[in-house]
């Protein structure tokens, strides 16, 4: 398993896995992602397009960075264009919770979106009229 992390227009982290993320690895992966989201991150895109075997545990590291990013209100995506790989977060109901695509361009997109939304809402004269 690797991880690597980058900043990408100073809002969105990346955090690009390769390889299998399981119980075994998923310590290492927890703690880079407390440690990025620790350093004042917000928005966060996982990149899952080389890893090739996820399991519950891994999963549930990646649940967690979601709930995690809500709450300093930003958001959680996955690139994932492996067939096994994107199985698991469909039998597990959190294809679209975490907002699960098959490339990174588009699981950007729906991050640019999201914060859009956000902004507009915090803004003067934004949100619900």
């Amino acid at each position: 398993m690797s991880i690597h992390t980058r900043l990408v227009d100073d809002w969105l982290v990346v955090v690009k896995l390769r390889g299998e993320l399981d119980a075994y690895l998923a310590p290492e992966v927890r703690e880079r992602v407390e440690e990025v989201l620790g350093s004042g991150a917000s928005w966060l895109l996982m990149d899952l397009t080389e890893v090739e075997y996820i399991d519950s545990v891994g999963l549930g590291i990646i649940v967690g960075a979601a709930k995690r990013a809500n709450e300093r209100g930003g958001d959680l995506s996955v690139a994932c264009s492996r067939v096994n790989v994107l199985r698991v977060f469909e039998i597990s109901g959190t294809k679209d919770l975490l907002n699960v695509l098959p490339t990174i361009a588009e699981a950007r997109a729906v991050l640019e979106a999201a914060r859009a939304r956000s902004r507009a809402s915090e803004s003067p004269g934004g949100g619900d009229a």
